[in-house]
């Protein structure tokens, strides 16, 4: 099944060139993917009658050749080079020929802030996040085998590092024990490991000294007993 993205990818250089080729296409991740921005500094630019080649390098891989055709009739504002030492958005096409990727630019903007690269950066991420979550729901991959790819990722706590509402499975255990707490003076420490029996006491030390800094719960009667900040 041929997923094609219909929107303007943004990608970095190094994306680019680790595409995968099939006939005329290019796929990233089994995406295909026809236009693309990439945004970074160029580095050489030289004009010809007919085209202006840019090397643009976002610091990802070796600069990329990108050309941008010109208007020969028109003394418009394409003819214009744009000098080396400017970071640039570029929109184009990804093209190939004898196995050397290049972009045939449609547009090339000049940045006129710098965080317009850091919004790239976030783009970047943001596209290909939504693109694989895509392609894995479209290959209805099974819930377990998603889940224990995921598992992988948690690092040292297993699955309990991967942060869901930016906490932590962990925390968030701690937290809905305590929210849950029906007694004016809220859980103390010694409930919770009751409760939490597979987590040890650090552990559970650690996760309430961070959500007690970040305000989801206060201290009470003493530093042992905690009340969630969202209870009634």
């Amino acid at each position: 099944q041929r997923i094609r993205s219909q929107n303007i990818v943004p990608c970095t250089v190094s994306q680019l060139l680790a595409a995968e080729q099939v006939d005329e296409t290019f796929r990233i991740r089994d995406v295909e993917i026809s236009q693309v921005t990439i945004m970074g500094i160029i580095r050489h630019a030289e004009k010809a009658p007919t085209n202006i080649l840019y090397k643009v390098d976002d610091m990802t891989a070796a600069p990329m050749d990108v050309r941008q055709w010109v208007d020969t009739d028109e003394a418009g504002g394409e003819n214009v080079v744009v000098p080396p030492g400017t970071y640039v958005k570029v929109a184009g096409h990804l093209r190939s020929f004898q196995n050397k990727k290049s972009l045939v630019a449609f547009k090339i903007m000049p940045l006129e802030n710098m965080n317009e690269f850091t919004t790239h950066i976030l783009e970047i991420v943001n596209a290909h996040m939504i693109l694989r979550k895509n392609l894995m729901s479209a290959s209805r991959v099974p819930q377990s085998f998603s889940s224990a790819g995921m598992g992988d990722m948690g690092g040292y706590g297993g699955g309990g590092s991967l942060p869901v509402n930016g906490l932590t499975a962990h925390q968030s255990q701690v937290l809905n024990l305590i929210k849950s707490c029906p007694v004016p003076e809220g859980m103390s420490l010694q409930e919770l490991k009751r409760e939490l029996h597979n987590m040890s006491m650090s552990t559970i030390k650690q996760a309430v000294e961070f959500l007690s800094s970040e305000g989801h719960i206060y201290s009470t009667v003493d530093d042992d007993h905690y009340k969630s900040t969202d209870a009634e």
